[in-house]
């Protein structure tokens, strides 16, 4: 096993240990109709800079919006994220968050580091020497109160970034759902 393998395997059963079974905690449920929606996106190559494991801040923000949440009481935000991601270290991680707090649909640490994150991971070390493109789409939502909220993507990169070889986010879309 080349050494570029071994560090993929010991990733691996690194992150399937930190999975924990289902009935280990009970579900999270957020439920309300969606009346509105709103779409941002960010055309283009866009470098990552902050590097997740040894970085403070170990985020970036990668794009944010606000919307206003409108209704009576609680009211579920759901947001789907989807991009090409440019893996040259390792992974690339995610954060979606509302006012600052990470949404639901997230690991809750990766690599060492208790941020909850989603992953973009190499499938194949032999990607390691290529840099591959990753396409990303996850779903995250929160429950929210009427009102003003900042949404934002935080990103960052695995623990090396090279300069002029920097991981990348491709055309990123935000897609927020809520009334």
């Amino acid at each position: 096993m080349t050494p570029v393998q071994k560090a993929f395997s010991s990733s691996l059963i690194a992150a399937l240990a930190m999975v924990a079974p289902a009935a280990a905690a009970p579900q999270v449920v957020c439920r309300s109709f969606s009346t509105k929606i709103k779409a941002v996106s960010l055309p283009g190559n866009h470098n990552i800079f902050a590097r997740f494991q040894l970085d403070t801040p170990n985020l970036q923000v990668l794009m944010s919006t606000t919307v206003i949440v409108g209704g009576p009481g609680q009211s579920c935000l759901v947001a789907d994220l989807s991009a090409l991601t440019r893996i040259t270290d390792n992974y690339v991680v995610y954060q979606v968050r509302v006012d600052g707090v990470p949404m639901e649909g997230q690991v809750g640490g990766w690599a060492g580091v208790a941020d909850p994150v989603v992953p973009v991971l190499f499938d194949d070390p032999d990607e390691q020497l290529v840099d591959p493109f990753r396409i990303l789409s996850y779903n995250f939502f929160r429950q929210v109160s009427p009102g003003k909220h900042l949404v934002e993507v935080m990103v960052a990169a695995g623990s090396n970034v090279v300069a002029g070889l920097e991981p990348q986010v491709v055309s990123p879309v935000l897609t927020l759902h809520f009334r």
